[in-house]
This record gives C-alpha cells, structure tokens and sequence, in this order.
C-alpha cells in the first residue's frame, strides 16, 4: 500500500528543509510522538537512526535510507503495532521561491490488515495533510 499528498508550502525550500532535516523540531508539526531524537546529533544523513517516543507505548526506530540535502529524507520504521514497516519519504521541490513538499507513506498489509487497507489509507491521508498543516503554521507560511 502506498499513500502519497503533495502539498504547496509558501515558504523557500531551504526554509522547510530545515524543518524537516532537524529532528530536534518534528515534534512541533508531528504531533503523535512526545520526542524524536537523532543517533547521532544533528542534521540527518545515510544511515542516521531516529528514536520516536511515542505518548504511549515503546519507542521505535526509523533508519534514514536515503538523504539529500535540500531534496529528499526516505527513512525506514520498524517496531510500529503488527509489526508494520513503513518507508516514510519526504521530496521538497522548489517552485520558484516557494515549495513544493510531497510526503508518501508506503507499507505491506498482510493478515487480516489486508481487509482493513481503505480505512489504513484514509487515515494516513489524514495524518500526512495534519503533519502538512502543522508544518504550514510552524513555518509561518
């Protein structure tokens, strides 16, 4: 299953870059977790991991797959419930001084979720346009 929105961000990409790069901020427009932290410290690259902590619940961990400075974040969470993988990906495009952001979310259903895929689907549209806003208003845009 894959779910992908793009959403137009009035912002210049190096300004949304620096909020989606820095982990230390996602808990500002990424409201499902209490923390993230970065192992290591600092901007996220190749092979970075980030421990989410949830409100409730273990923590779990994300490995950056792939970084592009400016460009692209693709990382990989394990641990999530019924043992769920998701490769999250975030593509910041630049539109002429604004941005162009595009979050997709991709995972395999199996078992009994395979029944269960339109309402997965419709509620991680709903998490990708609420992270979206979110890091419309932290931005300022």
């Amino acid at each position: 299953m894959q779910v992908e929105e793009s959403f137009a961000m009035p912002v210049d990409p190096a300004v949304l870059w620096a909020w989606i790069s820095n982990v230390d901020r996602w808990a500002e427009w990424i409201t499902d977790a209490k923390r993230f932290e970065a192992v290591p410290a600092g901007e996220l690259e190749k092979g970075s991991r980030v421990i989410v902590h949830p409100h409730k619940g273990s923590p779990i961990e994300a490995r950056v797959e792939q970084s592009e400075k400016g460009r692209i974040l693709v990382l990989r969470a394990r641990g999530l419930p019924n043992d769920l993988e998701v490769l999250l990906t975030f593509l910041v495009r630049d539109q002429g001084g604004s941005s162009l952001l595009t979050m997709r979310a991709e995972t395999e259903l199996t078992g009994i979720l395979m029944f269960a895929e339109k309402m997965i689907d419709s509620k991680a549209r709903a998490k990708l346009r609420s992270w979206a806003e979110s890091l419309r208003r932290a931005t300022g845009a």
